[in-house]
């Protein structure tokens, strides 16, 4: 999921910027959806990416104290 952010980040952008700027056509509503659900996935793959991360750490430093 980690690397899906930018993916994410870029998705929810354009479609932020497609749906809440009060331009009136017929899939303005889905824009907005997309827009809820990509920065649902965002967000997501973001704490993914610090919980990875964290445990990496822990991982690297408990073998740095046994080694």
């Amino acid at each position: 999921m980690k690397k899906y952010t930018f993916h994410f980040l870029i998705v929810t952008l354009l479609s932020a910027l497609l749906g809440f700027t009060g331009l009136e056509f017929p899939g303005d509503t889905a824009v907005r959806l997309l827009c809820l659900f990509a920065g649902i996935g965002l967000m997501i793959s973001c704490l993914d990416a610090i919980i990875i991360s964290r445990k990496q750490r822990k991982i690297k430093k408990k073998s740095e104290f046994e080694g």
